[in-house]
């Protein structure tokens, strides 16, 4: 049985002339790998490492052997990367979850599911999911997100998710009517004038929009309601 290759965490310095910026990179933001296929698993480690916030700590080659290796280098963010033969991304970030608590799971998968509940059962699943040739920098992007306790998936992914969740918007009233407003430009104040609420009101029913269409901020719920539709 393999095991998982622990990396030791290189502590990048700056000039001295530096002293904070050296004390942020001093502690970058640990990330585990794994993949089956070990040219793509290489790849993606170098491209990372090559970030001053980011390195790799340990590279595995399946869910088992990331589930291992979690709980022993305590990674910010686990990348997993799936095979057409391994469709059982849930489960694999489920496990390293379970043995790595604060360890937040970006999924890679070689193409979207074909139904509506396996799609439902990634996003549920894991913290981010992106199709395997998602360019750099939005890989990159992606992890820092990730780091930050944000959640990133590929957009046709939320779209159809959120689609299947009814036959209607899953927005009520009130939150595409405050969607609307902001949509044509207004403040959370101006919004929350022109529909006689409060702004605390407001900002409630934007946090409500933006967790039911899963969206990353009110911008991308705005995006994602037009393009369903429902504004």
């Amino acid at each position: 049985m393999t095991t998982a290759l622990e990396r030791p965490l290189v502590q990048r310095a700056l000039p001295h002339q530096f002293p904070l910026a050296a004390a942020v990179a001093a502690s970058p933001t640990k990330v585990l790998l794994s993949d089956g296929h070990h040219l793509f698993r290489s790849g993606l480690g170098a491209l990372l490492d090559r970030e001053e916030d980011l390195a790799v700590v340990a590279e595995a080659a399946g869910g088992e052997e990331a589930a291992a290796a979690a709980p022993r280098v305590r990674p910010a963010v686990a990348v997993l990367g799936l095979a057409p033969e391994q469709p059982d991304g849930p489960a694999a970030a489920q496990r390293v979850q379970q043995a790595s608590p604060g360890t937040a799971v970006l999924l890679l998968v070689p193409a979207l599911p074909r139904t509506a509940e396996l799609r439902r059962a990634l996003v549920e699943g894991a913290a981010g999911v992106l199709l395997k040739d998602v360019q750099a920098p939005a890989l990159i992007a992606a992890v820092r997100e990730l780091a930050r306790g944000g959640r990133v998936y590929d957009p046709r992914l939320v779209l159809d998710v959120v689609r299947a969740g009814g036959q209607g918007s899953p927005l009520s009233r009130r939150e595409l009517a405050v969607l609307g407003e902001i949509a044509e430009g207004a403040t959370v104040r101006e919004a929350a004038a022109a529909l006689s609420l409060s702004p605390g009101t407001v900002r409630n029913y934007v946090s409500a929009a933006i967790a039911k269409t899963r969206a990353r901020n009110r911008c991308d719920a705005i995006r994602i309601a037009r393009e369903c539709g429902w504004l």
